[in-house]
């Protein structure tokens, strides 16, 4: 899928919504990994930059699970009535795998200063005759808590086509993984 933007959002950001905890099963997740649907899920809480107050001590990411690709095991055969070997024998059935979305809820913990420097940058504004490329991006889905585990969903800041600032990842790179879920959304 290619989509185009040809102007960044406004430079101003207003506070994130504070929610009660950091909630991955929203219809946002789905349209941050550009796989739609989700209808049926709930709003995530509004997105923007840290709220003055607002003390984080952890970063909870919202990911794709993991895809892991194995080869595809021999069918089993299976010696039908009648057949006299193997070699007039049909293939098993194969199994279909269970279909539905995830989501892997990944809680990062470390120095957060770097994360909270990066999400502090303004965004680069759009020039009335900008060209921009064609072309999707995967923006982290990003929560950060604080010390009662409510949550802030943030806002990444943009270049003047809507994508990532360069270096914007690198604020969750110093943080390691302490805890991992997987959440159905279906």
């Amino acid at each position: 899928m290619l989509l185009t933007a040809c102007a960044g959002p406004a430079t101003g950001t207003s506070p994130a919504e504070i929610a009660d905890a950091a909630d991955c099963a929203v219809r946002e997740t789905l349209a941050a990994f550009g796989t739609g649907g989700g209808e049926d899920l709930p709003a995530a809480p509004r997105a923007g930059r840290v709220p003055e107050g607002f003390a984080p001590v952890a970063a909870v990411e919202c990911r794709m699970p993991e895809v892991r690709v194995l080869p595809a095991p021999e069918p089993p055969q299976i010696l039908e009535p009648g057949a006299s070997s193997l070699e007039d024998a049909a293939p098993a059935p194969v199994p279909v795998p269970p279909t539905g979305a995830s989501v892997d809820v990944v809680r990062l913990e470390g120095d957060l200063g770097p994360l909270l420097a990066q999400l502090a940058r303004r965004d680069v504004p759009a020039r009335p005759d900008q060209a921009c490329m064609a072309m999707f991006e995967v923006v982290p889905v990003l929560y950060l808590l604080d010390a009662d585990d409510r949550a802030v969903r943030v806002r990444w800041p943009t270049d003047a086509c809507g994508f990532l600032l360069e270096g914007a990842r690198e604020g969750l790179a110093g943080l390691r993984e302490t805890g991992r879920t997987t959440v159905s959304l279906s």
